[in-house]
């Protein structure tokens, strides 16, 4: 999938990665003070985050909070921004669990960072280091995502409303991921809902549901996002498959599109704002295959 994201809020994009770029700066600086030693943790987390990405979680959580009648601003900025952290820590992890030398188009963390322990001189053991290294690095973004997200400004009972959902999403990333390891999803309903999981609900519903929740969504605007982001998720997870080469379950590019329609024609803008609903509307066409 190489579609840009939409512009549908001049530079959303930009704003997301100008963001990241200074709390990671002030994070290394955090670090550096304590120890010099431990900055190229942090520095691993930045050269993963600006090895790409198309920053889609971060767009749905913005434009879930648009569409649940929140406003654009720091706070919601921040909040989504978070995600992309987490998504970091994710593929970090999820190249440790494959064994994968590359991401991106750049070495995997732990294939880099055992090269930086050979040029450092640090152990004999440097593909030992690589991997522990990497795992430090994949939980250090997780602890940064929580950071971001708990100091975003948002009032405290919104915050408790968003985390709730975003804890949520974290135990289901966890479940699916297992289920794929341990090879316990065979059969083709239970392959999907594993990689629903570990991909789909993380990357659409998830990130909606938590910027509606700190928009002080009511339970008819969830609902509604739910109906857009359930099968949206799922044509994600399901294109991402396809797209890499791994099969889908069975799936076919018209059945992607299908599930892209349906989450399409559940947006409703009778509940949901329409300046909310049109971006979400145009993420969802990203996704459309040909």
């Amino acid at each position: 999938m190489t579609a840009a994201l939409p512009i549908d809020t001049p530079g959303l994009r930009e704003r997301v990665d100008a963001l990241l770029a200074s709390f990671l700066r002030d994070t290394r600086d955090e670090i550096a003070a304590d120890d010099p030693g431990a900055a190229p943790l942090v520095d691993e987390v930045v050269r993963m985050v600006a090895a790409g990405g198309k920053r889609l979680r971060p767009a749905f959580c913005f434009w879930g909070h648009l569409a649940a009648g929140g406003s654009d601003g720091d706070a919601i900025l921040r909040a989504a921004t978070a995600l992309e952290l987490l998504h970091t820590m994710a593929l970090i992890h999820d190249d440790l669990m494959d064994d994968a030398s590359e991401r991106r188009g750049v070495p995997s963390s732990a294939v880099h960072l055992a090269g930086e322990c050979r040029r450092w001189g640090l152990t004999d053991d440097p593909e030992r280091f690589g991997r522990s290294a990497a795992i430090l690095a994949g939980d250090l973004a997780a602890v940064l995502a929580d950071r971001l997200m708990l100091s975003s400004g948002f009032p405290p009972e919104r915050l408790t409303d968003a985390l709730a959902r975003y804890h949520r999403m974290r135990i289901e990333m966890a479940a699916g991921q297992f289920l794929d390891v341990a090879g316990l999803a065979e059969d083709r309903d239970a392959a999907r809902r594993a990689a629903w999981l570990k991909g789909g609900a993380y990357t659409v519903e998830g990130p909606l549901l938590i910027g509606a929740a700190l928009a002080g969504a009511s339970n008819a605007v969830d609902a509604a996002l739910s109906r857009f982001g359930a099968p949206l998720g799922q044509a994600f997870q399901l294109r991402d498959d396809l797209h890499d080469g791994e099969g889908a379950h069975g799936a076919t590019p018209a059945e992607v599109n299908a599930l892209i329609a349906e989450a399409r024609a559940a947006l409703d803008p009778g509940v949901l704002a329409p300046e909310g609903v049109a971006s979400l509307d145009g993420l969802a066409r990203l996704l459309e295959m040909p």
